[in-house]
C-alpha cells in the first residue's frame, strides 16, 4: 500500500490533534487538581485559624490564670487577664515582676519537674500579689514540644489555705484544753481525738482513730450506758451525764460527758462532738465533804447526848461517897464500888465522846486488857442475876 503526500499530511494532522487534546486534558486535570489542593489548603488554614481563635478565646476568657513562659529564664511570653488579675497586675510587665519574685526553691523545683517529667501538677506555692498581700497559688504546667517553653495554669487557693490555717489553729486550741474532746461518726467510730483525750485516757491519737468508741472507753458491763446515750443523741441530738470510762492502763475513771450532734454543711453527714471531763477526784472530794458533814452532824448529836449523860452520871458518882458512910456490910460496899466504877467509866466515855465531837486528837496510851476485863466482869457480876 502506497501513501500519498496528502495521506501523510492528514495522518500527521490527526496525530497532532490527538496530542493537543491530550495536552489540553492534562492541563485541565492539572488546573483542577491545583484548585482542589488550593481549596483544601484554604479550608485547612481557615480551620487552623478558627482553632487558634477558639484557643485564644479560651485562653483569654478562662477563669483560671494561664501563661506561657521559658523554663530557663522564667520570661513570660503570653498571659491572660485572669492571671494578671490574680496577681493584682495591670500589665504583662508587672506580671513578669511578680513571677520573677517567686521563691527560688519553688522555681527550681518546677524546672526540675518539667525537665524530668515534662509536666508538674497542683504544686502549692506561697507568693505575693503586686501590693504585697499574701497569695497562695496552685501551679500546674506542661512542657510544650520542640522548645524550652511551658504553659502553666495557676489557681488562687488563698481562701482555702486561710481556712486550713484557721482549722489548724482551732485544733491547736482544742489540744490546749485539759478536757478530752473527741468526734465520732454516726456509727460511733472515732474521727478526732485531741491531746486532752490522750492525757486523760492514755491512748495516742494514732491508736484510736478509726476504732469504735464503745470498744475504747466502755467495759462490757458499762455498754448499756453507752447505748442509752447513743439512743438519746439520735432522738434529741444531745446528751449530758456521767459515764464510767476505762483508761488504757485498765483504771476506771468517772467522766462528766457532754454529747452534741454536728451536721456538715456540705452534705448530710452527721457527727457527734463529745467533751469529757475527769471528775473522779472531784467526786471523791465531794464524798469526803458529805461524809465530813454527816460526821459533824453526828458529833453535834452525840455531844448533846454526852452532856445529858454527864449530867445523869455525875450525881451518881458523887452519891457513892455518901452511901458508903451509911452502908456497913461488905456486900453493900462491893456494890457501891461497882456503881462507882461504872459511873467513872461512863464519865470517861462521855469525855472521849466530847473530845471526838470537837475534832481534838486523843492521846494514845498503853491499854491493860486484863484490867479492862476485870472491870467488865466485876460490873457483870453485880448486874446480872
Amino acid at each position: 500500500m502506497q501513501f500519498t503526500g496528502s495521506d501523510i499530511l492528514w495522518a500527521v494532522f490527526g496525530a497532532s490533534l490527538v496530542l493537543l487534546a491530550l495536552a489540553i486534558g492534562y492541563i485541565v486535570v492539572l488546573v483542577y487538581s491545583h484548585q482542589r489542593v488550593a481549596r483544601a489548603q484554604v479550608m485547612k488554614l481557615e480551620e487552623v485559624k478558627k482553632s487558634e481563635e477558639k484557643y485564644r478565646s479560651i485562653f483569654d476568657n478562662s477563669l483560671a490564670g494561664i501563661m506561657k513562659f521559658s523554663i530557663d529564664t522564667w520570661t513570660v511570653f503570653d498571659s491572660n487577664e485572669a492571671i494578671r488579675t490574680l496577681f493584682g497586675c495591670s500589665s504583662p510587665t508587672e506580671l513578669q515582676d511578680c513571677i520573677s519574685n517567686l521563691s527560688t526553691s519553688s522555681r527550681e523545683f518546677i524546672q526540675q519537674s518539667l525537665a524530668k517529667d515534662g509536666f508538674i501538677s497542683e504544686y502549692e506555692i506561697r507568693a505575693a500579689r503586686r501590693d504585697g498581700e499574701e497569695l497562695w497559688i496552685l501551679f500546674s504546667a506542661k512542657l510544650t514540644e520542640g522548645d524550652r517553653r511551658a504553659q502553666a495554669v495557676v489557681v488562687d487557693i488563698t481562701k482555702r489555705k486561710q481556712f486550713e490555717e484557721k482549722i489548724r489553729e482551732q485544733g491547736e486550741l482544742l489540744d490546749q484544753t485539759q478536757d478530752a474532746i473527741m468526734v465520732v461518726d454516726n456509727h460511733g467510730t472515732v474521727t478526732f481525738w485531741n491531746a486532752g483525750a490522750e492525757l486523760m485516757y492514755g491512748w495516742a491519737k494514732e491508736e484510736i482513730l478509726g476504732r469504735p468508741i464503745s470498744e475504747v472507753l466502755f467495759s462490757s458491763s458499762r455498754l448499756d450506758a453507752y447505748h442509752a446515750a447513743m439512743e438519746d443523741i439520735h432522738r434529741f441530738n444531745e446528751w449530758n451525764g456521767e459515764h464510767y470510762h476505762k483508761r488504757k492502763d485498765g483504771k476506771e475513771i468517772l467522766a462528766e460527758s457532754r454529747w452534741r450532734t454536728v451536721e456538715k454543711t456540705s452534705g448530710s453527714a452527721r457527727f457527734i462532738l463529745i467533751v469529757n471531763s475527769d471528775i473522779t477526784e472531784k467526786k471523791r472530794l465531794e464524798s469526803q465533804f458529805v461524809r465530813a458533814q454527816k460526821m459533824e452532824s453526828i458529833a453535834l448529836l452525840t455531844g448533846g447526848m454526852a452532856h445529858d449523860l454527864q449530867n445523869i452520871l455525875a450525881p451518881i458518882a458523887m452519891s457513892v461517897d455518901l452511901l458508903r458512910r451509911k452502908v456497913a456490910d461488905e456486900s453493900g460496899q462491893a456494890i457501891l464500888k461497882a456503881v462507882e466504877e461504872s459511873a467513872q467509866s461512863g464519865l470517861e466515855l462521855v469525855k472521849n465522846i466530847l473530845t471526838y465531837g470537837r475534832g481534838i486528837a486523843g492521846e494514845r496510851v498503853t491499854l491493860n486488857v486484863n484490867q479492862v476485863l476485870d472491870q467488865v466482869l466485876n460490873i457483870l457480876e453485880h448486874s446480872l442475876p
